[in-house]
């Protein structure tokens, strides 16, 4: 279906209307719809089909959207390759190119807010209706988009519109960063690790948490973590599948460790301390902060040499270097083409690829002689045995404080005080009681921590479990490099002198 351009004249576009060939196209939509029954969408679209039939025409089309804000932007790609941001609704857009196509001759929408809040929406639809003579009216009051006057009225109602927004959006940032402060979590989604209370630890999934954070600090990949979890069929909040940024963001988040975040940084209260959670901590400070400085460690440190850089299949690829040109060698399987034997290597990339080409030497006896030299002066590299905490010193309070809760119960109970004096009393005690309890939950989980028993790397080394990453950790803790020098001849046997081994430093570590 073809549109002609209407014709403008005195500040007025001038419709030609045959009310029996309108096409319609109904637009409903709801921003806020918890319960996904877009009752309220089925309403509008149910209240418009009269009303545009007694205009005269037929229905061409529905466009209900629901829970869509007609205000929020999010960003999105511009044509010159720049971001910007703008309002999506995908059937409000592909409506409007129904109605810019000629599919249809006439919208109906249930009033101006839930058509748009935003001034571009508007500017469109009056696009829609001075170049491609668009016929759009409304349920609630009329809107004359075709005079100066009636777009001017709309353009301020708009405005009101998107004020009114706005000041819902100030007011409930402000309200969450409030409760942040508060130490309360707000947020529909239940947090991984967390009962649907957002507050009582969920004991298996705390507990499959707690198995993989020595593995992480150990030098375990979190795609690796993902992919685990994948195949053991652990699922997540969503139901979807594990990736590795889901991944970071949980053994990243403060939350484990009790602390309170808004919008990414921890806040703190007025003496600096971190704001605390009104939840059951999974994890002890110490480890999250570990956790994140494994996860997410300084820009200088992100170097594939220190077994944290891309995904590798051999041990020492993150650290062998040419001896005749520095440059980083690579695995690759060489096989003899007269006895057909395949073996692992270690080579230099050609002069096209950043090296020299020169320098070739088999993997396997490399690899021995390294991992004996790391054993040897890493053997006390696993978990070690710390000294453990004393006793909790608010346990005797603890203590008190439930005997007088049970001991005031009673005394409510046999009638010995009133209500008016037990209900305040109780409470004071009751929240007493919590505050102790956290404090010990805390402490608890911090004593869990240190009094895990020292482990020999060697016996580590050869369980199946111990990963690859694991052991590329464990290497990168004590070489920051391995220069493989050139044969003295060809068919020479190996020998710990053509290896250059570059130890860290302490102050590298």
């Amino acid at each position: 279906m073809t549109v002609s351009r209407p014709r403008r004249a005195g500040g007025r576009t001038h419709l030609e209307i045959v009310p029996d060939q309108l096409i319609w196209a109904l637009y409903g939509r709801e921003s806020l719809d918890p319960k996904g029954t877009a009752e309220q969408v089925t309403h509008q679209l149910a209240e418009m089909r009269p009303f545009v039939l007694g205009v005269g025409g037929r229905i061409g089309r529905e466009y209900p959207e629901n829970n869509v804000s007609a205000f929020r932007r999010v960003r999105v790609g511009l044509p010159d390759g720049t971001y910007g941001y703008r309002v999506v609704r995908p059937d409000w857009d592909a409506m409007m190119t129904g109605l810019r196509r000629g599919e249809f001759s006439a919208l109906c929408l249930p009033n101006i807010d839930r058509g748009m809040r935003d001034p571009r929406d508007l500017e469109d639809l009056i696009d829609l209706v001075e170049q491609y003579g668009v016929y759009v009216v409304r349920l609630t009051g009329s809107i004359d988009l075709t005079s100066d006057e009636g777009i001017s009225s709309a353009r301020r109602e708009v405005d009101q519109r998107n004020r009114e927004s706005r000041n819902i959006s100030r007011r409930m940032v402000n309200g969450n960063r409030r409760a942040a402060l508060a130490g309360r979590h707000h947020g529909s989604i239940r947090p991984f690790g967390w009962c649907k209370d957002k507050v009582t630890v969920n004991k298996r999934e705390a507990k499959h948490i707690r198995r993989e954070v020595p593995r992480l600090l150990a030098g375990v990949k979190p795609l690796t973590i993902a992919l685990e979890w994948n195949a053991r069929g652990i699922p997540t909040v969503k139901g979807s599948m594990w990736r590795t940024v889901t991944i970071m963001q949980i053994f990243t988040n403060p939350r484990l460790c009790g602390w309170r975040a808004y919008l990414g940084d921890v806040l703190k209260n007025e003496d600096g301390s971190p704001v605390q959670g009104l939840w059951e901590p999974i994890l002890t400070e110490e480890e999250h902060q570990a956790l994140v400085r494994v996860l997410r460690p300084p820009v200088s440190l992100r170097s594939p040499r220190r077994g944290r850089g891309s995904t590798t299949k051999y041990l020492l690829s993150s650290f062998v270097r040419c001896g005749k040109c520095n440059a980083r060698m690579y695995g690759a399987v060489h096989r003899d083409q007269k006895t057909g034997y395949q073996a692992v290597i270690y080579r230099c990339p050609g002069k096209g690829n950043g090296g020299c080409g020169g320098v070739s030497r088999k993997a396997a006896p490399i690899e021995e002689y390294v991992t004996t030299l790391v054993l040897m002066e890493q053997s006390k590299i696993a978990l070690r045995k710390l000294e453990e905490l004393p006793p909790w010193e608010k346990e005797r309070e603890l203590s008190g404080v439930l005997a007088q809760i049970k001991e005031t119960t009673a005394a409510y109970e046999n009638q010995q005080i009133s209500g008016g004096r037990y209900f305040p009393l109780i409470e004071r005690l009751e929240a007493r009681e919590r505050t102790l309890k956290a404090e010990k939950r805390k402490y608890d989980a911090k004593r869990q921590a240190r009094v895990e028993a020292a482990t020999d790397l060697t016996t580590e080394w050869n369980r199946p479990s111990f990963t690859l990453e694991q052991k590329q950790a464990a290497i990168a803790k004590s070489i920051s490099a391995i220069v493989i020098h050139p044969a003295p001849r060809q068919g020479v046997r190996f020998s710990p002198d053509q290896l250059t081994i570059v130890w860290r430093n302490d102050d590298e570590t």
